[in-house]
This record gives C-alpha cells, sequence and structure tokens, in this order.
C-alpha cells in the first residue's frame, strides 16, 4: 500500500470528542433494549402465543443471516472509494438511520393483528437492524484517526463514559414502560412501544448528528485494487490476532450478554413482580454507576499495562463475585441487598473491560496495515460485529431455551385464577436463569482468558510493529 504524504495524528478537539461520544448512541440502544427488554417483551407484553419459541427461533435466523450479510457489508465497505466526508463515515449516516426505524418498528408491532402478521414486522424490523448495526463501522472509523496506543485510550474513554451515562434511559426501561402502561390503563404492550419511540428517536438524531461532526481520519486508505476472496482469506491465514482476539471476545463477550438476558427474569419472579418496576430501577442504577466507574478505571489499569493484561484483570474481576452468587443461590434466591452489591462489582469490571477490548480489535486492524499496508477495517468490523451480535443471540437463545424448557408462562403466573390456586413458580426457573446468568459466565470468561493466551501481539512482536508502523508513517514513499 502507498501513501502520499505523511499526516499528523488526528487531533482531540471538543467537537471530534462529542461526536464520537454520541454517534454510537443507536449501538448503544440496540444492544441494551435487544440485550435486556426485547427478550422480555415479546414473552410478557407482546401478546403472542408461544413468544418464546418464536423469538428464539428468530434469533437463530438473526446468526444465520449474519453469516452472510457481515462478510458482504465488510466487504462492501473495504471496497468502497473515499468519499469527500470519508470512506466509512457514510455506512456510519446511513446504518444510524436503519436502525433507529427498526428499533421503532420492532417494539411497536401492533397488538390487533394476526400473528402472522407480527411475525412478518417483527422479522423485517430484525432483517433492518442487523443490516443497520452492521453498517455502523465506528471501530474502522476511530482506528483512522490514529495508531498511537494513548491517544486511542483517550478517544474511547471519554466517550464510553457518555454512552454509559446515555444508557440510563435503558437502565430504567422497563421501569419506564411498566409505568406507562399502566397510565394507559394496564396496556404494557403500549408503554414499551411509547417508551422505546421517547427515547431512541432522540437518541438516533444525536448520533446522526454526532457522525457527521466526526471528521475520518488520514489511515482510512485505499487499496489499490479491489479486495476479493482471495484477500479475504491471506488476511485470515495472516492475522493471528483478529482470529483469536474475536474468538476470546465472542466467548468472553457472551458472559456479559448471558447476565443482562436472564437476569431481567430472576429480578422479576425471585423478588416478586409486584415489586419489578422498583426493583428494576435499583438494577438499572447498579449497571449504570458500575459501568461508569469501571470504564473511569480503565484508564488507570491500562496506565503500565497492555490491553491484553488489562482484559485478563477485568475477566477475573467478573467472575468472582458471580461464583458467589451461583453458590449462594443453591440455597435459594440470594438476599436482593446481597445479590445487587455482588453485581455491582460485576457490572465495575464489565465497564472496564470494554477499553481494553476494543483496542485489541483496533491493534488487528493495525496488523493488517503493518502485514499488508492495508487495514481492511470494513472487514475486521464486520467480524467484530457478528461476534457482538452473536454474544446477543446466544444469550437470548440460552434464555429461550430455559423459558421454553419449563413452560415459562407469564400470564399464568400473574394471573388472579394462578395466584388464588396458591401456585407457586417452579424452583426450576430460579436453577435454570442462575446457570445461565451465573454459572455460564464464569465459565465463558475464564474460556476467554485462556484464549487469549495464544494471542501473539505482546512483548517484543507488538513492540516491532508499532516501531515499525510509525517509521512508515514518518518516512512515507511517494508514487
Amino acid at each position: 500500500m502507498i501513501m502520499k504524504k505523511a499526516r499528523k495524528e488526528y487531533p482531540l478537539d471538543p467537537k471530534t470528542i462529542f461526536g464520537l461520544s454520541t454517534m454510537r448512541f443507536t449501538v448503544v440502544a440496540g444492544s441494551s433494549l435487544m440485550t435486556s427488554a426485547f427478550m422480555l417483551y415479546l414473552t410478557d407484553y407482546s401478546g403472542m402465543k408461544n413468544a418464546a419459541l418464536i423469538a428464539t427461533i428468530l434469533l437463530l435466523a438473526g446468526r444465520i443471516l449474519d453469516a452472510i450479510d457481515d462478510p458482504l457489508q465488510g466487504w462492501i465497505m473495504d471496497n468502497s472509494k473515499r468519499t469527500k466526508i470519508g470512506k466509512f463515515k457514510p455506512f456510519m449516516l446511513g446504518g444510524i438511520i436503519t436502525t433507529t426505524l427498526a428499533l421503532l418498528l420492532l417494539f411497536n408491532t401492533p397488538s390487533g393483528i394476526a400473528e402472522w402478521g407480527k411475525i412478518v414486522l417483527l422479522s423485517l424490523g430484525y432483517i433492518l437492524y442487523e443490516i443497520g448495526y452492521s453498517f455502523q463501522p465506528d471501530y474502522a472509523l476511530k482506528s483512522t484517526m490514529t495508531q498511537d496506543a494513548k491517544v486511542r485510550e483517550k478517544l474511547l474513554i471519554v466517550p464510553r463514559v457518555v454512552e454509559t451515562l446515555i444508557a440510563v434511559p435503558f437502565s430504567f426501561f422497563i421501569t419506564i414502560a411498566l409505568a406507562l402502561g399502566a397510565a394507559f390503563g394496564g396496556n404494557n404492550h403500549a408503554g414499551f412501544g411509547v417508551t422505546a419511540a421517547i427515547i431512541v428517536i432522540p437518541l438516533g438524531i444525536l448520533a446522526f448528528i454526532g457522525a457527521a461532526l466526526v471528521k475520518e481520519g488520514p489511515y482510512s486508505v485505499e487499496s489499490e485494487e479491489s479486495i476479493g476472496i482471495k484477500e479475504l482469506a491471506q488476511m485470515f491465514r495472516e492475522n493471528k490476532p483478529l482470529w483469536i482476539s474475536q474468538l476470546s471476545g465472542l466467548i468472553g463477550g457472551c458472559s456479559f450478554t448471558f447476565i443482562m438476558a436472564a437476569i431481567t427474569y430472576y429480578i422479576k419472579w425471585a423478588y416478586r413482580p409486584e415489586n419489578f418496576g422498583t426493583n428494576s430501577a435499583v438494577w438499572g442504577a447498579c449497571i449504570l454507576l458500575g459501568m461508569v466507574i469501571g470504564t473511569v478505571l480503565a484508564g488507570p489499569l491500562l496506565k503500565n499495562r497492555t490491553p491484553l493484561q488489562g482484559a485478563y484483570i477485568c475477566y477475573a474481576g467478573q467472575a468472582i463475585p458471580l461464583v458467589v452468587i451461583f453458590v449462594l443461590n443453591l440455597f435459594g434466591a440470594v438476599n436482593f441487598f446481597v445479590f445487587i452489591p455482588l453485581m455491582f462489582v460485576v457490572m465495575i469490571f464489565a465497564g472496564m473491560n470494554y477499553i481494553p477490548g476494543s483496542m485489541i480489535n483496533m491493534e488487528c486492524m493495525d496488523f493488517n496495515h503493518w502485514k499488508r499496508g492495508v487495514g481492511m477495517e470494513g472487514m475486521v468490523q464486520a467480524i467484530n460485529n457478528f461476534t457482538i451480535k452473536a454474544q446477543t443471540a446466544l444469550a437470548g437463545l440460552a434464555t429461550g431455551a430455559v423459558l421454553v424448557a419449563i413452560q415459562y408462562d407469564a400470564t399464568l403466573y400473574e394471573s388472579e385464577t394462578f395466584l388464588a390456586a396458591g401456585g407457586t413458580i417452579p424452583s426450576t426457573l430460579y436453577t435454570g436463569l442462575a446457570i445461565v446468568f451465573a454459572l455460564i459466565p464464569v465459565l465463558l470468561s475464564a474460556a476467554a482468558a485462556l484464549i487469549l493466551i495464544a494471542y501473539p501481539l505482546k512483548g517484543e512482536l507488538r513492540e516491532q510493529m508499532y516501531r515499525e508502523l510509525k517509521e512508515r508513517r514518518n518516512n512515507p514513499i511517494s508514487d
């Protein structure tokens, strides 16, 4: 790859920081809603029969779609020409619009139509969501701004804190939706739809403005020839850091998504449905404060450590409290005032882990620049997007499988007839959910950490890569 001239590192100006802090708002919205609220909405408030089974099938079909469209979208982005506003920025803007519309559709499926009509609209919304999410190359866009690890850390930490703060409405999403549902005469279906609209639309507008303000950096270079199957195969063969990090990220990231997918049901039924609104608010505050504190602490964590070392610490920090929760659950539902502090610690390390994980992803793009002269950022981004969406889907599938296995029926459990007859929630529900949100994440965190042992970009090799990339930048080759 030939660069025409050397360019200075991307400036850390206020406009850039604002743009980076807002352009991922629809990604945050999608990840939050699809992980913690979508399954609950379908099973408990959509009015659909066999909702748990339908949701499970939908998530599985989504992963089949991703296996096709994510690599295709990555290929499209890598082979796109740089426009006046950049190579990746047009995709970012289009992806924001598509994701916003998709989320509105998913949480506003009309209640008065036939079951098959709901399934069609949900499928359409889910497909649009998958496409829109994949066409938001935020990592690729950030990687074009600098190859300096310290500058990248600054580009990541402040926006991450803002993203975590903006996730406040989603932390209390269920509480707000139920309150609005009560205001609508007990129509929780409408409550979820209206809540989604009043939160997602403003965030979509802010994300679009933020992406428009961000200038693409100097490292979004074009290959002289189009990238084909041969080049992609070569990248996968040569870029060991990529497939090691993505495999670890897929497994490790599931530890968080499994927690978020299953824990809502545990909070609802272990601590009584009548307290669900209040307890959801407490859990939301736990997520918010834990993630913010964790993100802020990521800087000191990485001060004298590589991103790889930071990831090890975070996985260990997440696992230990979850072991305690699982053991306690063997003796019955964990006391709420013990449960929340333990989960608070988990959220701190989960928030912290975002920074080293993101920096490892960018290192993989740098590795392509080092070995092949072109970052192939679009494909790396697509692979990363597939990994993130697979995490969400696997968590949903696991939770859905538990609910299907015990013949979960929220309408029955909350009915006056069931309660009057002295009906009790099956103990298998608590056990199954604890396995999903506590035991499995511990095992996944351990597996992810073990896989990272094979990650090659450490020590002298990592130093050599960045030393040579810096030399190329300072001594560019002219045409």
